[in-house]
């Protein structure tokens, strides 16, 4: 295009050799401004780049872009090698792969892999294979980046994921394992990876008719991944690079710490005695040990550098930050104990910890409520908080409607969440033959009598006495939740509550699915307008 350009414009008054000459000049400066751009002076680089690891990583990147290096110290090695010497190496041992080749695969595909993401997030077509491809660099990231073991990638569960926790911008998580649990962390950069895996590729690899045992990481046929170390492989072959084990990640990584650490030699040496040859178990004990010394409670300080080193611990922050994750879980843990009864909302929570004065290592609103589950029998069972609701009878969230010919009901006045304890059916609790011969007494009603049997005995709530004797003046509501067999959206459970004067047997009604705001609050009473003897043949709703 120059010479066209020339004869046009720049130059169209001069003859052609002036304008060929200038075309000649042009090649030359093009020639020499690509080599002086593509050119790197390997002394220049030592004084630029001190770091012996940084500078063999950019060495290896140049190397792979087919940069010109002057004294590259590969070529000099060549070069002054005396005849034979090939077949000298060739017969020693290779040499332990540095920290940086382990995880070359990682820049080199890093690339093509956020390429992948935002196609991802974009709910763009994604390939079979680049979701595979996908899956095999989540894997090496927790591999070759984070040191863990393949059993325990290949045991790393979705619940595993699903209760990781956000410390400082550190994503926390915990894998069991056959042998033994993992704790790590890891950045939200290399999170927005995995959980990207999460959401949009592992759903698609689920199968009915397989079991995937909960795993994290599937197959496109919906089994669990089966060989973590195959799959790294793949990765390598994909980009044509050498492939290393975890076991050779974790040992460059060991590698690198002593190296880089200003400690002498012989004062690690001596320490690694003292500290044992089991990094895994040691560390778990150790670990113990610093929990003895630093009980991790909901309201404990944490304790400083000063104390840690003081108490014969490392002066690093590991411990510290495992320390913080086990406090983080407790009050995490002493919120939710507060919120027994339902989900709490945001608002809630942030007040809860605003009482409490947490001045640090608060746990975020957000994932409390994200992790809240139903509470089991046996914790209903001794809750203060549903205790105290039980023994005064002012349960929040429910109001009494008048449905017309229907009579009144409940409705709930605020969403209930599936399992959460709405309310109880109050009432003095009977023998059921006791109930039995009230039922007989009844003229005209039903009654408000709820028959069950627990552990073999015959019982029967009576709510036919209203108000009741111990609350005479409180609307019980439980009495008033209407029937339906068909739209029942509670159930009722019958628990031993611990009250402080001993053990008594309750029914409380749990939400059978999630209940929306003024919704209905129904439960099945087990009977037809026939099993009343004809008393209420005109009660429609009772088949509902």
């Amino acid at each position: 295009m120059l010479p066209n350009h020339l004869l046009r414009v720049c130059m169209k008054n001069q003859t052609s050799e002036e304008r060929n000459a200038e075309v000649e000049r042009a090649k030359k400066s093009m020639k020499a401004w690509t080599l002086r751009g593509r050119t790197w002076d390997y002394n220049e680089m030592v004084k630029r780049y001190p770091d012996e690891a940084c500078r063999q990583a950019l060495l290896e990147d140049l190397r792979e872009r087919h940069f010109l290096i002057l004294n590259d110290p590969k070529d000099a090695l060549a070069e002054s090698s005396p005849p034979g010497a090939a077949v000298e190496t060739h017969n020693k041992k290779p040499a332990q792969p540095t920290l940086q080749d382990c995880q070359r695969v990682l820049r080199v595909s890093k690339a093509d892999m956020l390429i992948i993401h935002r196609k991802l997030l974009d709910q763009q077509h994604v390939e079979e294979d680049q979701r595979t491809l996908f899956r095999y660099f989540c894997e090496a990231i927790l591999v070759l980046r984070y040191f863990q073991r393949p059993e325990a990638v290949r045991a790393f569960k979705a619940s595993d994921w699903i209760n990781k926790t956000n410390v400082d911008g550190r994503i926390d998580m915990e894998v069991q394992s056959t042998k033994q649990s993992a704790k790590f962390s890891i950045t939200e950069e290399d999170s927005a990876m995995l959980d990207a895996y999460f959401l949009k590729i592992r759903p698609g690899c689920m199968q009915d008719s397989q079991d995937d045992q909960g795993r994290f990481f599937l197959s496109k046929q919906g089994l669990p991944v089966g060989n973590v170390t195959s799959d790294l492989r793949r990765l390598h072959e994909q980009y044509d690079l050498p492939s290393f084990s975890s076991q050779q990640a974790r040992r460059a990584q060991i590698t690198m710490a002593y190296s880089s650490s200003d400690e002498p030699a012989d004062e690690r040496r001596v320490r690694k005695q003292k500290r044992g040859r089991g990094p895994a178990d040691q560390d778990d004990r150790d670990f113990g040990a610093f929990l003895l010394q630093f009980p991790a409670t909901a309201s404990s300080t944490p304790p400083t550098k000063k104390k840690r080193t003081a108490a014969g611990f490392p002066p690093d922050r590991m411990f510290y930050d495992r320390w913080r994750s086990v406090q983080l879980a407790k009050r995490e843990e002493l919120l939710l104990s507060q919120c027994s009864r339902r989900p709490p909302s945001v608002s809630k929570v942030s007040r809860l910890i605003q009482k409490e004065a947490w001045t640090g290592n608060c746990p975020c609103p957000e994932d409390v409520v994200a992790k809240w589950r139903p509470a089991t029998r046996v914790q209903v069972e001794s809750d203060p908080w549903i205790i105290t609701m039980i023994q005064n009878q002012k349960w929040t969230g429910l109001a009494l409607k008048d449905f017309g010919t229907k009579g009144q009901g409940v409705v709930a006045t605020e969403p209930f969440a599936m399992g959460s304890v709405v309310c109880d059916y109050h009432g003095k609790v009977i023998t059921g033959a006791e109930g039995r011969k009230l039922v007989e007494s009844i003229k005209g009603d039903m009654g408000y009598l709820f028959f069950f049997h627990a552990a073999g005995r015959d019982l029967c709530v009576d709510a036919e006495t209203f108000p009741c004797e111990c609350h005479p003046t409180e609307n019980t509501m439980g009495r008033r939740i209407n029937h339906s067999s068909k739209r029942a959206n509670l159930r009722p459970v019958h628990c031993m509550m611990n009250f402080p004067e001993g053990q008594r047997d309750v029914i409380l009604f749990r939400a059978k699915r999630d209940i929306h705001l003024c919704e209905e609050l129904l439960f099945d009473y087990g009977v037809k307008r026939k099993s009343f003897r004809g008393e209420a043949i005109n009660l429609d709703w009772l088949d509902e």
